[in-house]
């Protein structure tokens, strides 16, 4: 659905985006994950066709962006990190407005409105003005506004900045939601735990580059180089003489300590690592738990990160 080819973008003499080729796949909930300054806010903006490339080449759906700009808009929905809005206006009045100049054609636009405030859970709020609602709806709001063309695209940037919990939790629930129908969504944070809960696939981008892309469960496999485990202790004389235990078993590798914890690979059958865990327990009193840790997309986020970007 989206492939960019060696795309760049410089700022003057600075590159914002450097030699970008990626791909996300129809139907896909992708993850642009970086640190502030990565580049994400520019790739976004090229993908939506608002900011021309230095060089390279993005492909959306077929169309190529910056010689088709009206069928791009007709295909691409772009939410932006800040975002402003008509406050004296009703939301139904800002939503008409909007259909309006997207070109809904006359017939359909009350079903379309109706269909965006259900989808969103703005239904209730048909006659609210703009500038009573908080910052939750006001972002769900900008959202039904670009759903109006029915994009199959929808690029997402920092979406949840400024929500508080539960409107995140709303937030989190509405992509889904759009995931499910088929929309092909690329979502930006610098937030891991933001997008681990629904995304399939991830890009991770630090000083303009890429540094790791691809399905979220293919690379927590390639990753994890056996089973990911977690050994939680009673004190830190617990910690250093575990360690010295696992450090001179050749099955368990990566091994990782911080304060209390202890993680490691265990490369072998599950059965075996039981047997493991019984003799751990019975020689060391000071286990509190064994278990074997789900990686998510923070644990490759943080592998990747490892990696020196020139």
């Amino acid at each position: 659905m989206i492939s960019t080819f060696a795309l760049t973008k410089y700022y003057d003499t600075k590159p914002a985006v450097r030699d970008v080729s990626l791909h996300v796949a129809v139907g896909e909930t992708c993850a642009l994950v970086g640190p502030n300054g990565a580049g994400k806010t520019s790739l976004l903006k090229m993908l939506a066709g608002l900011l021309r490339p230095t060089s390279g080449k993005i492909e959306v759906a077929g169309v190529e962006v910056g010689v088709e700009p009206k069928r791009l808009h007709e295909i691409v929905g772009y939410v932006p990190d800040t975002f402003g809005l008509y406050d004296e206006l009703t939301v139904a009045q800002f939503l008409d407005y909007f259909a309006r100049a997207h070109r809904v054609a006359a017939e359909k636009i009350e079903k379309r409105i109706n269909g965006v405030l259900e989808l969103t859970g703005l239904t209730s709020k048909t006659r609210a003005a703009v500038g009573s609602l908080s910052r939750g709806m006001r972002q769900r709001l900008v959202i039904a506004k670009t759903l109006l063309h029915a994009p199959k695209v929808l690029l997402l940037d920092e979406p949840a900045a400024g929500l508080d919990p539960h409107a995140r939790v709303e937030l989190r629930d509405l992509i889904r939601e759009l995931g499910a129908l088929g929309t092909t969504l690329v979502v930006s944070s610098h937030i891991l735990t933001e997008l681990a809960d629904f995304c399939t696939s991830v890009v991770i981008m630090e000083r303009g580059r890429v540094v790791r892309a691809g399905q979220i469960s293919a690379l927590v496999a390639e990753l994890s180089g056996g089973i990911p485990v977690r050994i939680e202790l009673l004190d830190e004389a617990s910690v250093g003489a575990l360690i010295a235990e696992l450090q001179a078993r050749e099955a368990v590798q990566q091994i990782e300590a911080r304060a209390l914890t202890i993680d490691c690979a265990f490369v072998g059958e599950r059965t075996a690592l039981a047997a493991l865990h019984r003799e751990l327990v019975g020689q060391h009193r000071g286990i509190v738990s064994f278990y074997e840790r789900q990686l998510t997309v923070e644990d490759v986020f943080l592998a990747a990160s490892s990696r020196e970007v020139a």
